[in-house]
């Protein structure tokens, strides 16, 4: 039986389990995206994890979505993921750059690489080839 493209580019990704339908497997993920609403969690999960840099192919963290500055918490969010992108090896889109997910599409997006994010239009870039491998978390 041939493999459809989106088969194929979860075999090349495989890294644990088998490819069968309802089975849990581990993929190896090529580039991660994260923006400011959720992105200041998953920096202090790095941090908790003991993490040095990031091992994708390229992260970037966007922040596009808290913007407005009625108060220092937002400021204080975005400094934080500065710095914690510096740390970490991580692109920093500063905000008024674009909305992350077309901008991620257009500056980093190679088609058969896989994409984990934490937001829900995460899988937005998988419009490149029309492949369905690109992951979200929450």
């Amino acid at each position: 039986m041939a493999m459809n493209v989106t088969q194929k580019l979860i075999k090349s990704h495989l890294v644990s389990g088998e490819m069968v339908p309802g089975s849990e497997i581990g993929l190896k993920i090529d580039q991660s995206l994260t923006q400011d609403a959720t992105g200041t969690m998953v920096m202090l999960e790095l941090e908790a994890m003991g993490i040095d840099r990031v091992k994708t192919e390229l992260s970037a963290q966007y922040v596009d979505h808290n913007l407005l500055q009625t108060d220092y918490k937002n400021a204080d969010d975005h400094l934080f993921l500065r710095s914690a992108c510096q740390r970490f090896g991580i692109w920093y889109s500063r905000p008024g750059n674009g909305v992350s997910h077309p901008v991620h599409m257009e500056r980093f997006g190679i088609p058969g690489k896989t994409l984990i994010g934490s937001d829900s239009h995460t899988p937005f870039p998988g419009a490149l080839g029309n492949v369905d491998v690109w992951c979200r978390w929450y």
